[in-house]
């Protein structure tokens, strides 16, 4: 939890800084004097301020968000001398800048995120098929094990993962879905996933697996003895390590995970291994030892498993230059931007689940689960919660950014500003939706605990 914790206002941090200095650089930029900077809401925790003629700079006490506080007539009285410096002042385009800036700064900063990520690279496994499940898209369409992905749509593609939000888009889009693959035995073909069969889906992130059915070809760990821990079951009855695990109960064990699952399902009952060891088999009778976890009873016979067999062709490095890796970052700021998008009306519409929308304490998570994977995966969450941050401050929402950019719209329709007390009444109406809205965050972020 701590963990959780102090990543999670480090990625807050990060997120409101860019999009506040946004506004507040675009601000300067426009002639528009800035009273104060702060990254967080309620008491002030921190500030600091050259003298009265400067911006403060502050952190509040609630890190949910920041604010850029500028001069402007409708919120306190401003001396003649200083009224060229007030907000409300410029003109309509340099307030829409100024407003707009804000969620640029969080797409930008996606965009140097993923650009980053492309220079470092990162490990992906091969596009090869490993399973398909039975009666699936994948299979009515003709895909088979061993099956290695060429290309999508006339895009190559390089891991498993690596045309992703690409795949997304195209169900998105309603378009289909045309693989270039080629045959473990020789042979290339072109198998075509039909639009169809992605209507009436729910959004998915797991596209390949969970709707088409397809699943990688994945590392594996043997079904053998890497170690054997002292004064076990395993220990007694003469397992050593360097063994190998052919069967139990004459059910033949292909990976560790299955010898794993056999033997817990077995509490105080003797099993019959057959042991392969220096090319003779063997045959080990263990009674596995019953072990309390998590309010059920499970067994263990007290051996390690051996080293993974990571066969260098099921993995791959994903790697780019400065100009590939900048084409690649735009293209996935644009794609996240749009799958946002599309995501939001979908949950407007009943298309899309409302659980989708996280609140603190599911962001928390994620951020540190995402941190003990590696600085890649932290920047990859950044990027997400950037471009979401960027794209929901856009909504025609009252209070924020859009809501802003909205009333400007309006006002060079109608040739002037909108009247106080109708802005004030958008307001009341912005607050009430965003409280509506983190209502449904925290109630999912309960449901994800309880789950």
């Amino acid at each position: 939890m701590f963990i959780n914790l102090i990543f999670f206002l480090v990625a807050v941090a990060v997120l409101v800084s860019f999009h506040e200095f946004g506004h507040f650089i675009v601000a300067r930029w426009m002639g528009v004097r800035v009273l104060k900077f702060s990254v967080g809401f309620g008491r002030t925790i921190w500030r600091w301020q050259k003298d009265s003629n400067h911006t403060e700079y502050a952190i509040g006490l609630v890190p949910l968000g920041g604010y850029v506080r500028m001069l402007d007539e409708r919120e306190g009285e401003v001396e003649a001398a200083q009224a060229h410096f007030a907000f409300n002042r410029k003109s309509l385009s340099r307030r829409s800048a100024i407003v707009l800036a804000g969620p640029v700064a969080n797409l930008a900063l996606a965009f140097f995120l993923y650009w980053v990520i492309a220079l470092i690279g990162t490990q992906d496994l091969a596009p090869v098929v490993g399973k398909v499940e039975a009666e699936s898209p994948a299979a009515t369409a003709g895909f088979l094990p061993s099956d290695r992905l060429l290309a999508v749509n006339d895009r190559v593609v390089e891991g498993w993962s690596h045309r992703r939000l690409y795949l997304l888009d195209q169900v998105a889009r309603g378009r289909d879905l045309v693989f270039d693959v080629e045959r473990s035995k020789g042979g290339r073909l072109q198998i075509t996933i039909p639009a169809r069969v992605f209507e009436d889906t729910a959004f998915e992130p797991a596209l390949l697996g969970r709707v088409l059915g397809l699943h990688p070809a994945l590392p594996f760990w043997p079904a053998g003895v890497g170690a054997v821990i002292e004064n076990s079951p395993a220990d007694l009855a003469g397992l050593k390590s360097g063994d190998r695990i052919q069967a139990i109960d004459g059910v033949p064990m292909s990976d560790w995970s299955g010898l794993v699952n056999t033997v817990a399902k077995k509490p105080g009952v003797e099993l019959v291994f057959s042991v392969v060891r220096e090319g003779q088999v063997l045959t080990v009778p263990i009674v596995p030892q019953a072990i309390e976890l998590n309010d059920r009873t499970i067994g263990r016979i007290g051996i390690q498993s051996p080293a993974r067999q990571d066969f260098p062709e099921r993995f791959v490095r994903l790697q780019r230059g400065p100009i590939a890796g900048a084409v690649q970052a735009l293209e996935t700021t644009w794609l996240m931007s749009s799958l946002t998008l599309r995501m939001l009306a979908g949950m407007l519409t009943g298309k899309a689940s409302h659980e989708h929308i996280s609140g603190p304490v599911s962001i928390a998570r994620y951020a540190g689960q995402s941190a003990k994977l590696g600085i890649v995966q932290f920047l990859a969450f950044l990027g997400v919660l950037s471009v979401s941050l960027g794209i929901l401050n856009l909504l025609p929402i009252p209070i924020l950014d859009g809501g802003h950019l909205l009333y400007f719209v309006v006002e060079a329709i109608w040739g002037r500003p909108i009247p106080e007390q109708i802005m004030q009444w958008g307001q009341q109406l912005g607050v009430a939706i965003i409280v509506l809205l983190m209502a449904l965050a925290f109630y999912n972020d309960i449901l994800s605990l309880v789950r």
